[in-house]
């Protein structure tokens, strides 16, 4: 029986949205995995590759907030595909500086800044293009895609880097972003008048607009509790990301090849956490219920780091590649309850700004969570910094149940079974 999250190919706008993310994520993955593994193996010191991701995510905390109200003013479809060509020109221009650590660490961060005005427009966007009682489906839909494309992306990027063609990851990712562009363009404008008001009075200036949405996400309580409960998922989340490549290339000392291997498999469980386990999850449970239980999976997961190395000599390879697809299960059961209940809870009119906060904040706890992973990594190894902060994570999110906000944040996500109906809606007109 087809998954109902497929219809939504029907939706010729979305198809087309869809395709773009398609593309340029297939060679953003290629060229950024290529970056990680040899900075991972040129340094050997975990807090370089935590200085990666930090360049990669502090354009997303400092200039996201600023970047929101572009949203809720402007042609969402201009804003993505401008944020696209500029993707485009940073990446090219890496090309003469492949051995120049320093510059090659400028452009990264430069291109990180494309990224803080295109999220927020793609977010904001996907309820004008599915229709709000569809965003459940379109979330699980889209973090599938973006989970096998970590399959195709790393291992496609290991492969060029073994065969010696670095540069051509490179020009591949130029064209992606490209070909994402001009596909882009052919959407609707998005403007936020479509979703019902663009939330900024007549005349009002840019900052403003700024406060006034800020102003407005911040008095919803469901927002509040909900941009709470994600700071410490999201500062563990900077944890994984500084240590996991640590932990295979050095403290398992994998080959190239075989860490692409392992990336793909992170790959292959998130896709069976976004487009099997969730879904069937959300029918039978509140997507916040949902969440937690997720965050406290991802904890247990990463203090199983532990025993995993005392058994890989006995055992091989077998148990991290389990650990690794069951680690991308996990990971799926928290971004598609947490996307799904973030877009129910917000008012069209803001979308723009209030995705703008969420990733600014969400940011910053992923660059504490990888600048600290990675010094404390310098001291006490890999293996037990993420240990301890997988146990800290369990710890932390046991709390959320039990505080004012969490019976106001489930009925704001309701049960899945509403987002994934028996009986599917007709499509939306293009």
């Amino acid at each position: 029986m087809r998954l109902p999250m497929f219809s939504l190919l029907t939706i010729p706008d979305f198809r087309r949205f869809w395709i773009a993310q398609v593309i340029s994520q297939l060679g953003d993955g290629m060229a950024r995995t290529t970056i990680t593994y040899l900075v991972s193996v040129l340094s050997g010191d975990p807090l370089a590759i935590g200085l990666v991701i930090v360049l990669q995510l502090l354009p997303g905390a400092l200039f996201s907030i600023w970047t929101g109200p572009l949203a809720d003013r402007y042609s969402r479809r201009r804003l993505m595909a401008g944020a696209e060509l500029y993707s485009m020109l940073c990446v090219l221009a890496m090309l003469p500086f492949l051995h120049s650590l320093p510059l090659l660490l400028v452009l990264i961060g430069l291109q990180g800044i494309g990224s803080a005005v295109f999220d927020p427009s793609r977010t904001a966007s996907v309820p004008d293009l599915v229709g709000s009682e569809r965003v459940t489906q379109a979330v699980s839909f889209s973090q599938s895609t973006s989970t096998v494309l970590s399959i195709a992306g790393p291992s496609a990027g290991a492969l060029l880097l073994a065969l010696d063609h670095l540069p051509l990851v490179f020009w591949i990712n130029g064209a992606t972003f490209l070909l994402s562009a001009l596909l882009l363009l052919t959407l609707p404008p998005l403007h936020p008048a479509k979703g019902g008001g663009s939330g900024t009075a007549p005349g009002e200036s840019y900052l403003a607009s700024l406060r006034s949405g800020i102003r407005s996400v911040l008095a919803l309580p469901v927002l509040r509790f909900l941009l709470l409960l994600v700071l410490p998922v999201c500062l563990t989340v900077g944890v994984i990301n500084t240590l996991l490549v640590a932990v295979m290339t050095q403290s398992f000392s994998v080959t190239a090849s075989l860490f692409g291997l392992l990336q793909a498999s992170v790959g292959a469980g998130a896709v069976a956490g976004a487009a099997f386990l969730g879904p069937w999850l959300l029918r039978r449970s509140r997507a916040n219920w949902l969440l937690v239980l997720g965050a406290a999976g991802i904890g247990f997961w990463m203090i199983l780091v532990l025993p995993l190395a005392a058994i890989r000599p006995l055992w091989g390879m077998a148990p991290v590649f389990v650990w690794c697809i069951m680690g991308g299960v996990l990971n799926a059961l928290i971004n598609v309850p947490l996307n799904s209940l973030f877009l129910c809870a917000t008012p069209a009119s803001y979308r723009g700004r209030s995705a703008s906060l969420f990733k600014a904040l969400t940011n910053t706890s992923i660059l504490a969570g990888v600048l600290g992973g990675g010094l404390a990594a310098s001291y006490a190894g890999p293996l037990s910094t993420m240990a301890a902060a997988g146990c800290l994570l369990v710890l932390s999110i046991c709390v959320f149940p039990a505080l004012a906000g969490w019976r106001a944040l489930g009925a704001a996500g309701g049960r899945g079974r509403a987002a994934y109906p028996e009986t599917e809606p007709a499509s939306a007109p293009s």
